[in-house]
């Protein structure tokens, strides 16, 4: 049976460097929920606190209405999958994940049925008399995930689990986990610092920074509303502009050194603001007679379903812009004259210290 878990007042010091910082959160009972930022930022540490691995300075944490910050780690119930497998050498496949249910003193009858299930839910049912060495990483990762989801865990922790696989396993793997944490509905909260890969497979996503949490949201509105510049510049990729807002009859024009954008409403501020613009976002033109960003290709590479290009604007600004072959374009030339013309529905706004406006 999962449990939901509540996070109040969240705060952990390492000596004088504060590294979680006032988190106050709940992940529904069942929710796939990642914890996402750069290295340092205090998702492993808040992972570690969940799992009693790491003290708690201020605040609670709950399962459902218990309180567990007292509890040890081993009376938690929770399943952990950690970065480096964790699997125990000297035990074939059947033995590692049979392992947490000895320790719950299992009766082996049931012990076998559970690990047997746990087997063919990753698909590792015929490698149960293997020994680890003998399976490649992304088999050894799938017994660490079945040896972590046979005890029936509150609560599944997933650390990194995929950053020691190649790109193609990591796709992999990232879909057994998505699909088997839905068939499950286990509450999981997975860590990663690859922005793909928590849009691709999480219900919820928080952003961390510092030890702040900057964001919690559905991966499609992560993507498109971030709520300040550092969320717009660490989730995919975004080209920053700087400029002026100033009010034009019941608009707002944005202007920049690079060219003037328009806004379709009353910003209700003028002064210096960022602005924010997706590769994909943009609209390239020849057209000489429009309002957008006048600038130069100066690197065109080409992806498959799309064209990726490095333009250089006014004062040396480089911004990157996409076109779609599904669109009809064929690859345009370096050194080629081009507008970036930009709909105001796309625009994001952030003020100077680098939240939404």
């Amino acid at each position: 049976m999962s449990n939901s878990v509540t996070f109040t007042n969240i705060e952990k010091y390492y000596g004088d460097f504060h590294a979680v910082k006032n988190a106050n959160f709940t992940v529904s009972e069942g929710e796939f929920f990642t914890l996402l930022g750069p290295s340092g930022c205090g998702k492993t540490t808040l992972l570690r606190m969940i799992a009693g691995f790491n003290s708690i300075e201020g605040g609670t944490i709950s399962f459902g209405e218990k309180v567990i910050n007292s509890i040890p780690a081993h009376k938690r119930n929770i399943g952990m999958v950690f970065q480096n497998y964790a699997i125990f050498p000297h035990m074939t496949v059947f033995n590692n994940v049979a392992y947490g249910l000895k320790a719950r003193k299992i009766d082996k009858k049931t012990a076998e049925e559970r690990v047997l299930k746990a087997l063919r839910l990753v698909k590792m049912e015929e490698y149960k008399d293997r020994e680890p060495s003998k399976l490649s990483g992304g088999q050894q990762q799938r017994i660490a995930l079945a040896r972590a989801i046979v005890i029936e865990p509150d609560v599944l922790l997933m650390d990194e689990p995929l950053s020691n696989l190649d790109a193609k396993l990591r796709l992999e793997m990232r879909t057994i986990i998505k699909k088997l944490q839905r068939e499950l509905g286990i509450t999981t909260i997975y860590v990663t610092h690859d922005q793909e890969e928590a849009l691709a497979i999480s219900d919820r996503i928080a952003v961390m920074k510092a030890g702040v949490i900057q964001q919690i949201d559905v991966p499609e509105k992560i993507y498109k509303h971030p709520a300040n510049e550092f969320v717009a510049g660490f989730i995919g990729t975004s080209n920053f502009l700087h400029g002026v807002a100033r009010k034009e009859g019941s608009l707002t024009v944005i202007s920049t050194p690079q060219g003037d954008l328009p806004l379709e409403r009353d910003l209700g501020y003028e002064g210096e603001v960022v602005v924010s613009l997706r590769p994909e976002e943009g609209e390239l033109t020849r057209e000489e007679n429009v309002m957008g960003l006048k600038g130069r290709i100066t690197l065109a590479t080409f992806l498959g379903d799309f064209m990726n290009y490095e333009i250089e604007l006014e004062e040396d600004k480089m911004i990157e812009i996409n076109e779609y072959t599904k669109d009809g374009k064929t690859l345009r030339n370096i050194g080629e004259e081009v507008v970036v013309k930009v709909s105001p529905r796309f625009i994001r706004v952030y003020s100077k210290e680098g939240m939404v406006i």
